[in-house]
């Protein structure tokens, strides 16, 4: 599977994207989108500043989509 590059996405973009998948709750703050997946309450901060960088990026799909049971496929497929 080619994966898209993750890089310079928009944080509105990547809410978009997060919104498709489902099971998620997104409150904007001031300086940052907090992102609560609804059935295990967990939570990550994504900053509201464009545009995110690669390594943030794979970071929330390596540490906070996977281990949550989404698989590559299912990720990529809304990014």
């Amino acid at each position: 599977m080619e994966y898209p590059k993750l890089a310079n996405c928009s944080p509105k973009f990547t809410m978009k994207a997060l919104k498709k998948m489902g099971g998620f709750s997104v409150v904007a703050g001031t300086k940052h989108y907090k992102v609560k997946h609804n059935a295990t309450e967990k939570c990550v901060t994504i900053p509201r500043k464009a545009p995110l960088k690669r390594g943030l990026m794979w970071s929330l799909v390596k540490n906070f989509l996977i281990p949550l049971g989404y698989t590559e496929k299912m990720i990529f497929i809304h990014l």
